[in-house]
């Protein structure tokens, strides 16, 4: 039986319980971070909870106990007999229902969840969206919170379009991110991504390959792109939590190379990068 951890228990999943006056569930007040689990720690921690504290405390949501949470997820993954996990740690404002203006002192729901971590996929097709936009003047383009619905929303679109992830652009139409992952591409041996003022999400797969890359010298270049420069890319790739980089094998009817050498620098950096 898959167990769960919520508010400081280890529960079988069929028997836990989220308040029906929650204000997750009534209006996707919270935020959450996925996290990846291996080698008996949380990848990254330090950024993922730098993160979340940001985002609770922008939210007015009370924090949690940091440290534990940290000790709670190898408990849970412990306890699921997982030693390469895909973590989901969610934190809402807690059991008191609906309306804009929520009584303080509410105690926040906190719950962590845990499956084996899935193989990144080999490459992943990708499409144009005009159906969503990334604004950076919404919080929503600097945490991830739980009210997620035009990301779903592209990343239905993309799939009716016959490709795996949407590829969304800013408020002012440049390039911004994928739909789950910050985009990457490479043009004349340089690497370009869009800036944080595009609304893309400040990842923490992103912001590591980034350290890395300047690390040894070479700069990433960060800017305000219009969705042609993708086609004029050699590769492109998308980063997360879950799969480090996973190349992008065609963006909107345009192909892109898989053998890049530099794909697979990238990829081999956001492995080792802290």
């Amino acid at each position: 039986m898959t167990k769960v951890w919520l508010n400081g228990e280890i529960l079988d999943a069929d028997a836990a319980r989220i308040d029906p006056a929650d204000r997750g569930f009534l209006l996707g007040d919270g935020a959450f971070e996925t996290l990846r689990f291996e080698a008996g720690a949380v990848r990254r921690w330090p950024r993922h909870r730098a993160r979340l504290e940001s985002a609770l405390k922008q939210i007015e949501t009370a924090c949690p106990d940091f440290a534990g949470l940290e000790a709670a997820v190898t408990e849970l993954c412990e306890a699921n007999a997982l030693e390469r996990a895909r973590v989901r740690l969610t934190v809402s404002r807690g059991a008191s229902g609906g309306g804009l203006a929520p009584p303080a002192g509410v105690a926040p729901t906190v719950l962590i969840t845990a499956d084996a971590l899935p193989d990144a996929p080999q490459a992943l097709s990708a499409t144009l969206i005009e159906s969503a936009r990334r604004d950076a003047r919404n919080i929503s383009s600097r945490f991830k919170l739980t009210h997620y619905a035009d990301m779903l929303m592209a990343r239905r679109d993309a799939l009716r379009q016959g490709a795996d992830m949407a590829l969304v652009l800013s408020a002012e139409g440049h390039l911004s991110s994928a739909d789950s992952a910050n985009l990457f591409w490479v043009t004349a041996g340089r690497v370009f991504t869009p800036d944080l003022s595009c609304g893309c999400l400040p990842g923490t797969s992103r912001a590591a390959l980034i350290a890395a890359l300047e690390a040894e010298g070479e700069r990433v270049t960060e800017g305000r792109f219009a969705p042609d420069a993708l086609m004029q890319a050699e590769a492109a790739f998308v980063t997360n939590a879950v799969w480090g980089v996973v190349p992008l094998s065609r963006v909107a009817g345009h192909a892109l190379a898989l053998a890049d050498a530099t794909l697979r620098r990238m990829k081999a950096l956001c492995e080792v990068a802290p």
